[in-house]
């Protein structure tokens, strides 16, 4: 308000990828997520960060950076200031439009709140370490299900094991996974979740399939693949999550050949989002595709959403993959997702996560 802008934020960075992690957006046409992991390449984060934009600009459009990025474009920025908090944060305002006037007063206005906040997240810090590993020593986690249902009749297919914390300290499971990475003991805390979801195998209705959510670094560690392997019995799936970027496909693709070889069903989440781009697929050679929800919210009002959903319903059919619509919550959404062929889908809509139902 007092910079006369629409939009103010806090964004972590997370190694190679940036979250929204606080935002107060008021009546703005700018439209984000709030804790949706992106990388951090082609980001107003890594180039302000970088220095090579400024920390204000009044108009994103007369700037030969701001004016080619993604996010100008595709959300609107048109203009921002910003100024980093600590060593891995920046605080944000922006606005859908110019704002004249927008000058380095700004940028220290926004330093003395910095200031301010660096010390708090210091502290958060070292309260979210013992968070942590309090989960892990306790188990002080749930496992919910969400169904995986066929879009063509509603049968369901299968279900997706998704933790749970109920501790305020995380107000989602990706403020937990990633506290536990930054703690050192992000593989734990994904074998921990996992070893309770796999418990449930023999309770799936219908024989459904079991997905399980796994990042790269997890999928590399041998006690990982061991307990996939003795429960491959199972109809079981392995979704790659984007908690860790591939950084060796070569190193990758020797579990990912026995857990393939064994029966298990490899799956590429976030598909259009974060690490999950096109060489991704290429590399990993999965059996199922989830389009990520940023592609799915609204692709019945959204053109430039609806074909790349086209395109990519035509990529699946060739490559004799299967597609599954994640996040679908509106009707429209639904019957258009039906009409343009996707196969199966997970939502709102058509279920939410909950304890598996009576086998």
């Amino acid at each position: 308000m007092h910079l006369g802008m629409e939009f103010a934020a806090v964004v972590e960075v997370l190694g190679d990828h940036v979250a929204l992690r606080a935002a107060d957006c008021g009546q703005t046409t700018l439209n984000f997520l709030l804790d949706h992991r992106t990388p951090i390449e082609g980001t107003y984060t890594q180039h302000i960060l970088a220095g090579t934009l400024p920390t204000h600009l009044a108009d994103t459009h007369w700037h030969p950076v701001s004016r080619d990025l993604p996010t100008t474009r595709i959300h609107g920025v048109g203009s921002y200031a910003a100024i980093p908090i600590g060593s891995r944060a920046l605080l944000v305002c922006a606005s859908g439009v110019s704002t004249p006037g927008l000058d380095e007063r700004a940028t220290q206005f926004l330093g003395l709140l910095a200031e301010v906040m660096s010390e708090q997240l210091r502290r958060a810090q070292i309260g979210e370490s013992g968070l942590i590993h309090e989960a892990l020593d306790g188990s002080r986690f749930r496992m919910v299900y969400q169904p995986i249902v066929d879009l063509m009749n509603g049968g369901v297919v299968g279900y997706e094991a998704l933790a749970r914390f109920d501790d305020p300290g995380f107000p989602t499971p990706a403020h937990a996974f990633e506290a536990a990475m930054r703690a050192g003991v992000g593989v734990q805390l994904e074998l921990l979740t996992m070893r309770s979801a796999l418990r449930q195998l023999p309770a799936v209705p219908g024989g459904g399939r079991l997905n399980v959510n796994l990042s790269a670094e997890a999928l590399m560690t041998p006690s990982v693949v061991d307990l996939l392997l003795r429960h491959a019995h199972y109809p079981l799936s392995v979704e790659i999550t984007e908690h860790t970027q591939v950084r060796d496909y070569a190193l990758l693709a020797q579990p990912l050949g026995v857990l393939r070889k064994a029966g298990v069903e490899i799956v590429v989440d976030d598909a259009g989002a974060g690490f999950a781009n096109f060489v991704h697929l290429l590399k990993l050679r999965p059996s199922v595709i989830k389009l990520d929800i940023e592609i799915v919210r609204g692709v019945d009002l959204d053109p430039m959403r609806l074909a790349l959903t086209r395109s990519l319903v035509g990529f699946a059919e060739e490559a004799k993959v299967s597609l599954v619509a994640e996040g679908i919550e509106t009707d429209g959404e639904l019957q258009t997702l039906r009409d343009l062929g996707v196969g199966f889908g997970q939502g709102f809509i058509v279920g939410r996560p909950a304890d598996l139902p009576a086998a």
